[in-house]
């Protein structure tokens, strides 16, 4: 196993040596006589069991919940309040091939940008220069942007998108000792990782998986960041069928563990084209149930309504001619 990450703040350590303990580990307990459960809860009771004058208990009363505008919302007006990606808290995202969860996944961050939040997108899938034109196309709102246009869009993602480079294996603790650094030195505030498939974890390691769900929670929560994680399906006899959480493939302790898990479909022979169905939500909003969407095949955008225009993430000087900057004349 990979030696712990140097990290030199208190909480980082904690996180970095949860990293390094051995499956195999346990406690040497002699039972004799006296109450051995009693000298085993004494190791740790004493820090670990909190009164109602703990600081934790005190800190409601200066903030009793995060405020929902910590969270960020969908795209959309119509759902703000039905769905919130709160700090510190991690998403699963499903669904079929080409059901488009990574293209959505790049016009939620592009919604984040806006609102001047920090992204990591981390995909194990796609070299950098094809992360990077699909943002710009999506952004610009067309497959062939002018070079001006593409400028625009690169100053806007200036300081707030970042990308990951690596499209190979990587292992989990690795992944995130690097998503740590990120937070850390940049801001980050909502990180994306495309997908569970290239993390160097076997889909029937339920432990791993495990260990992996436990890995995220407590990085979201030293981090304060929201984390995404994109978990492929598993293969069923027909493809058109509709999915459920049980086929998220090598997931289920993951799901178990996520905060959020939503899933995303393109749905045949039906006026509004994808579902976007929450199964699981904690916290305050607390909603489930599922948008239907209209896509846009130009800019890539899911809407909510068909006749919705798309969504411009640039200032809109950035598409009137293409980003040409027009001269005045004197």
């Amino acid at each position: 196993m990979n030696e712990p990450i140097n990290i030199h703040r208190e909480q980082d350590k904690i996180l970095a040596q949860s990293f390094s303990v051995t499956r195999a580990q346990s406690f040497s307990v002699t039972r004799d006589n006296h109450d051995w459960l009693l000298e085993l809860g004494k190791r740790q009771g004493d820090s670990r069991v909190l009164s109602a004058r703990h600081e934790i208990a005190q800190g409601l009363i200066k903030q009793f919940r995060p405020s929902l505008e910590e969270g960020l919302t969908l795209p959309w007006a119509e759902t703000h309040s039905s769905v919130r990606f709160m700090p510190a808290k991690v998403s699963i995202w499903s669904g079929p091939t080409f059901s488009g969860k990574t293209a959505f996944l790049r016009q939620l961050m592009l919604h984040a940008i806006k609102l001047k939040q920090r992204v990591l997108f981390v995909s194990l899938e796609e070299e950098p220069i094809d992360v990077w034109r699909e943002f710009i196309c999506m952004a610009s709102l067309t497959r062939s942007p002018k070079p001006a246009l593409i400028e625009w869009a690169l100053d806007t993602f200036d300081e707030q998108l970042y990308v990951f480079d690596s499209t190979e294996m990587i292992d989990p603790t690795v992944l995130m000792g690097i998503v740590r650094f990120a937070v850390e030195r940049f801001g980050i505030t909502q990180v994306v990782i495309d997908s569970l498939m290239r993390l160097n974890l076997r889909i029937d390691d339920y432990e791993g998986q495990r260990e992996m769900g436990n890995m995220l929670g407590r990085l979201a929560r030293i981090s304060q960041s929201h984390i995404h994680l994109i978990a492929h399906p598993r293969k069923t006899a027909n493809s058109r069928e509709s999915m459920d959480l049980y086929d998220i493939r090598g997931a289920q302790d993951i799901v178990a563990q996520a905060d959020l898990v939503l899933t995303l479909e393109r749905i045949h022979e039906a006026p509004f084209g994808s579902v976007l169905k929450l199964w699981k939500q904690r916290g305050d909003t607390n909603w489930i149930g599922q948008f239907d969407l209209a896509y846009d095949k130009t800019s890539r955008q899911l809407k909510m309504h068909s006749f919705d225009e798309p969504q411009r993430f640039l200032c809109d000087q950035a598409y009137i001619d293409g980003g040409e900057v027009q001269q005045l004349e004197l």
